[in-house]
């Protein structure tokens, strides 16, 4: 190849890398009430993507897609979960990933009590396309009560990391959901799962976000989540709320599946050691 040619295609080349989008070069701020709608607009689209609106269902904000696990597609490879990508299409990057722990037979990953929930990198610019995995810890509590819990970064510098707790409300299938609570800094050396709030801590604690249900047989609309107090006036920083969100995209998919069930985490519990 003469270098006129070499030089011809190495334009090409950068050309193409040039067009190609960048996951996390930024995304659309996330208004304080979200809402989740199935996908009407066919057959295909109804079975594989939701649509993440803000108040109004006209207000389109991202596309979030079901991956089966049949393929190794995407960061959870063989892990059946969700992708929630950064735009409105299914061909925008994806910006956040859940889904489950492994890929595993039916009845065991019935039974896990870990979530897997993949975001951008806190320093996206030395490493601008490569998820990182933090887990959510689904735990039964001495009352019987089921709560879901993660830690990330907050702050706008992020440079606090802090743990939160989802906790299930409601029993009615029209007006269940979880209420997002702080449980306060996370310990240099963090156990598998985080300690147990006291129960005047918890009542105590500043509800940040509420994440409530439609009905469960209801194929429109799917949830709302609204975000509170300090999540609600930025302070918690960007990261904080993409986490938010991508966490309750995992509870509507595993109470789909009848996986917020405190008799299904309780085994799970006890099945993994935890």
């Amino acid at each position: 190849m003469s270098n006129e040619a070499r030089a011809s295609v190495d334009d090409e080349v950068r050309r193409a890398l040039s067009r190609i989008p960048a996951a996390f070069s930024g995304y659309r701020p996330f208004p304080p009430l979200l809402n989740l709608y199935g996908n009407s607009s066919g057959i295909m689209d109804a079975l594989t993507t939701f649509k993440l609106c803000g108040a109004a269902k006209n207000d389109l904000l991202y596309v979030v897609e079901v991956h089966h696990g049949f393929t190794p597609r995407g960061p959870l490879h063989f892990r059946p979960g969700l992708y929630l990508r950064n735009g409105t299409g299914t061909d925008a990057p994806i910006l956040a990933a859940a889904g489950d722990e492994a890929r595993e037979p039916l009845l065991i990953s019935t039974f896990s009590v870990k979530s897997f929930i993949m975001l951008p990198p806190l320093d996206i610019e030395a490493n601008p396309r490569d998820l990182i995995t933090e887990i959510m810890y689904a735990t039964k509590t001495s009352n019987g009560a089921v709560s879901f819990r993660f830690a990330i970064e907050v702050g706008p510098k992020m440079k606090c990391r802090e743990q939160f707790e989802w906790k299930k409300v409601g029993t009615g299938n029209a007006h269940s959901g979880f209420i997002l609570v702080r449980l306060g800094p996370q310990s240099a050396s963090p156990s598998p799962t985080p300690p147990s709030p006291t129960p005047s801590a918890q009542e105590e604690s500043e509800i940040l976000a509420e994440l409530l249900f439609g009905n469960v047989m209801s194929l429109n609309h799917l949830f709302s989540l609204e975000l509170k107090g300090a999540g609600c006036s930025g302070e918690m920083g960007d990261r904080w709320t993409l986490m938010v969100v991508v966490t309750a995209l995992r509870l509507y998919w595993l109470r789909v599946y009848g996986k917020t069930n405190k008799v299904v985490v309780g085994i799970g519990q006890k099945l993994r050691g935890r």
